[in-house]
């Protein structure tokens, strides 16, 4: 396990937790160490949607607790395999050493400070209005609005992706605030032009351009090729 490249990721309250865990996949796959945060919401939520940690967040008490972690890949791998670059649970439990699991609470992370300088950026994926909120004002009551905090103060890729509709003018103001203070809104809002045939098209469309967002090369998902002499480049 290395942290000398590492990304921030937090899965917060609000729906579409899949996406969390598809960008979890996707920059494990690209070699980089993922410094995952799930706030109390987050947990309840993934929960609701992926049918997991039934104890609730009360149940992870530990940082980087090996039986959460376990539950996260167990999730991915029955999720987001379609696809699968994992083969094997040989081959899965690599994985295990690329993330660690962070308590929302534990204000004393490394990754609280600007001298974490192995980290390279952070995602919010999915982010509720709640957590954009509280970024946006500077608020660092957990270790995901200090760690969002500390990216913007330190000019690195914050990219934010709000699932929430419609949008009232407060999630708006907040939205352009984040925007003027460096941040990326990504909303988690799909393409069809790739004419998507299952939900794992669809997510890996939005983990692709959050990719896009981080400048990380990738290609998993279907780009716009175009029209030529009328007709779409099927190539």
């Amino acid at each position: 396990m290395t942290k000398k490249n590492s990304y921030i990721l937090a899965i917060t309250g609000a729906s579409g937790a899949i996406y969390g865990l598809s960008l979890l996949k996707a920059l494990i796959e690209h070699s980089y160490f993922v410094h995952l945060i799930i706030s109390e919401p987050g947990f309840t939520v993934m929960k609701e949607e992926l049918d997991i940690f039934k104890g609730g967040y009360n149940s992870i008490p530990v940082i980087s607790n090996c039986d959460a972690k376990q539950e996260i890949l167990n999730a991915i791998k029955l999720n987001l395999t379609l696809n699968p670059n994992i083969v094997s649970d040989a081959d899965f439990n690599f994985y295990t050493d690329m993330f660690e699991l962070l308590d929302e609470k534990f204000l004393e992370s490394e990754i609280a400070s600007g001298s974490a300088k192995y980290v390279k950026g952070m995602a919010v994926v999915p982010c509720s209005m709640g957590s954009l909120a509280r970024i946006a004002c500077g608020i660092s009551g957990n270790l995901i609005e200090r760690a969002a905090d500390v990216v913007l103060k330190e000019k690195k890729r914050l990219v934010v992706c709000p699932r929430e509709t419609p949008l009232n003018d407060i999630h708006l103001k907040n939205m352009l605030s984040l925007y003027s203070s460096g941040a990326i809104i990504l909303p988690l809002i799909p393409g069809f032009y790739n004419k998507p045939k299952t939900i794992t098209d669809i997510v890996d469309f939005m983990t692709g351009r959050i990719l896009d967002s981080l400048c990380i090369d990738n290609d998993i998902y279907v780009r716009w090729k175009g029209y030529y002499n009328g007709k779409y480049d099927e190539k």
